[in-house]
């Protein structure tokens, strides 16, 4: 994103299509299903993006299985990726997640 300053900021997109992780779920929403999170750069080199990739590549994965089992519903599975997510990322990065209302609302740990 490049503010009206021409400050860039870099984001990590993380998707929350699960037909990857879920044997139930078979397509995904394309547009408006995800997150975005800040990238963290040090000295001109990406620093700390391989652990957040991991952590919600798991995430998925047990998401996927609670869908599968029928713990989730499709939208209680968006919603708990969302708040494990947002508590995940907590103030180490911004994170931005698209809503409703407006294209992205800044996620925090007292959104449900």
């Amino acid at each position: 994103m490049v503010s009206t300053t021409f400050e860039v900021s870099a984001y990590r997109t993380l998707w929350f299509g699960l037909q990857y992780d879920s044997e139930t779920v078979e397509q995904g929403e394309t547009v408006g299903n995800g997150a975005l999170a800040t990238v963290r750069w040090y000295d001109g080199e990406l620093v700390g993006d391989g652990h957040l990739q991991r952590q919600f590549a798991a995430l998925k994965d047990v998401v996927g299985d609670m869908l599968d089992k029928g713990v989730f519903t499709p939208s209680t599975a968006r919603q708990y990726l969302k708040r494990k997510l947002a508590e995940r990322v907590g103030d180490r990065q911004e994170l931005l997640i698209p809503t409703g209302e407006s294209p992205f609302e800044k996620a925090s740990l007292n959104h449900s």
